[in-house]
């Protein structure tokens, strides 16, 4: 059994490295040969780690940066890599696709030939096709030429393929519909109709030492300009594809007034909502947490478990309930007030009351946690100072502005500071709720006017009448990373994680 168990460490790195090779060659597939390899060292690496007893340690340490680079530092580098790229729709492809793509298309020509045509088919089931032309000439395709082979009607049989009859015939054209036959220079057999084939040209051909495209149709010569080839009128051809763009996408958060008007806008509603929403909750949460640390308070226990609820059920369930009570003709809320003071509030269709609804429902959302950390932290507060205030006097509103809040916010202001980073970021509360509605009147945008950044931006990326932009959506990602970031390097500094250990000897 020991001599097995011996043996172990070597079979786990063999099925380490069959895996390897197995989805190595599957990446390579998709994403290049260097890819493959990349992938397939790092497993080979990684079974050498387990085979090797002084390198246990690393058998955890290398899986977790493989996947932090998977799924936190290529994402960064990807989305910055984006944002300087005109990625988006009309611009998916790369220029080496567009090429291929626009070099598949055809016309045709002035002298075109029109051929008939018959299937034959072999007793293994392969299909052979002969041409007719007008003047009754028997053709058949052989190293991109057309080789005449008789005259007059088609054989019944050749070269071991027997002549379909016309019930089977047609059975078999969906077979032949996207069929492109080369018979050399430039010049295809392609399906015209059910009965015939015709000559057709290439209309584009791409020449890489000009780096131009030549239409064939017009003799004009195509150039690669902004992520387009462009004729000489200025005449952009579609589709496009991705190109470096610079600092383009940035340029336009400020120069271009159809991105610059909202952006600003949902750029200063999402300050605003991220400042009141979290002085609001913390307010709330420190008005209940002080009700709740008071000794003459009886079943505390009872009240704390009620007050808890919102934070126990899932916020993606809240949210969805909470569209439902303030809906404007069905909504609970509505139907209370209007019963008892005859109005109807129109919470999702004015800027003003969808607003205040996000307030209200993320203040549900957010007080018990608020409430949990000020209550935590003022039972942590020594009851000697409160003590000492009363000998000298202190009112209760003395004793919670010079004690209590002083040493609250000590402990907790990182908290709250992270608590604004997070609803900074908060695209739950306002994609469930509002997504973002009303829309911005003035302006031809995807952007509400209860849109914050993240929620713009996913907007931009996936939901873009226009089509998708994202570039730019890449470009407001990496806005917001820098004031998260610097948010939470602001929550370090304050809370003293910066500060160095000074040792006395």
């Amino acid at each position: 059994m020991s001599f097995f168990i011996s043996f172990l460490p070597i079979i786990y790195a063999g099925i380490v490295v069959v895996i390897g090779i197995f989805f190595s060659y599957i990446l390579s597939m998709i994403a290049g040969f260097i890819w493959g390899l990349i992938f397939f060292l790092a497993t080979f690496l990684f079974a050498l780690l387990i085979v090797n007893p002084k390198t246990y340690p690393w058998k955890y340490i290398v899986p977790a940066f493989l996947l932090m680079f998977m799924f936190m530092i290529y994402p960064i580098i990807y989305t910055i890599q984006i944002a300087f790229t005109n990625y988006g729709t009309g611009h998916i492809l790369t220029k080496t696709q567009v090429i291929e793509q626009l070099e598949k298309e055809t016309f045709l020509p002035e002298n075109t030939q029109n051929f008939k045509y018959e299937i034959y088919k072999s007793k293994i089931g392969d299909i052979l096709l002969l041409f007719k032309d007008e003047n009754n000439n028997i053709y058949k395709v052989e190293d991109k030429k057309l080789i005449k082979i008789a005259e007059g009607d088609f054989p019944s049989e050749y070269a071991g393929y027997k002549l379909l009859p016309q019930t089977q015939k047609y059975s078999e054209i969906s077979k032949l519909q996207n069929l492109k036959i080369e018979i050399g220079n430039g010049i295809f057999l392609q399906m015209s109709d059910l009965n015939n084939f015709s000559t057709y040209k290439q209309r584009y051909k791409y020449i890489p030492e000009e780096d131009v495209l030549i239409d064939n149709l017009t003799g004009e010569k195509l150039v690669p300009q902004n992520g387009f080839f462009v004729r000489p009128n200025g005449q952009e051809i579609l589709p496009g594809f991705v190109t470096y763009v610079g600092l383009e996408n940035f340029l336009r958060l400020f120069k271009d007034e159809r991105v610059s008007k909202p952006f600003v806008r949902v750029f200063t509603w999402n300050v605003l909502w991220a400042t009141l929403t979290t002085f609001i909750n913390f307010a709330f949460g420190l008005f209940l947490a002080l009700l709740m640390n008071d000794k003459n308070l009886k079943f505390k226990g009872i009240y704390r478990t009620l007050l808890i609820i919102p934070w126990a059920i899932p916020s993606f369930i809240s949210l969805l309930i909470w569209v439902g009570l303030l809906n404007t003709e069905v909504g609970v809320v509505n139907r209370i007030l209007s019963s008892l003071f005859g109005v109807k509030i129109p919470w999702f269709l004015e800027t003003k009351w969808a607003r205040l609804a996000l307030f209200i429902v993320n203040l549900w959302l957010g007080y018990p946690y608020a409430m949990t950390v000020c209550l935590g932290s003022l039972q942590s507060i020594p009851e000697e100072l409160y003590e000492a205030a009363k000998v000298d006097g202190a009112s209760y509103f003395q004793q919670l502005k010079n004690i209590t809040l002083p040493l609250l916010l000590t402990a907790i202001g990182p908290l709250i500071v992270g608590t604004f980073a997070f609803n900074f970021n908060n695209f739950n509360v306002i994609y469930l709720l509002t997504g973002g509605k009303p829309p911005m009147a003035d302006v031809s945008s995807v952007a509400g006017t209860t849109d914050i950044l993240i929620s713009y931006t996913y907007k931009l990326a996936f939901e873009g009448g226009r089509g998708q932009d994202y570039g730019l959506a890449a470009t407001i990602s990496i806005i917001v990373f820098i004031i998260v970031a610097s948010l939470s390097l602001f929550n370090f500094w304050i809370s003293g994680m910066f500060k160095r250990e000074v040792r006395y000897e």
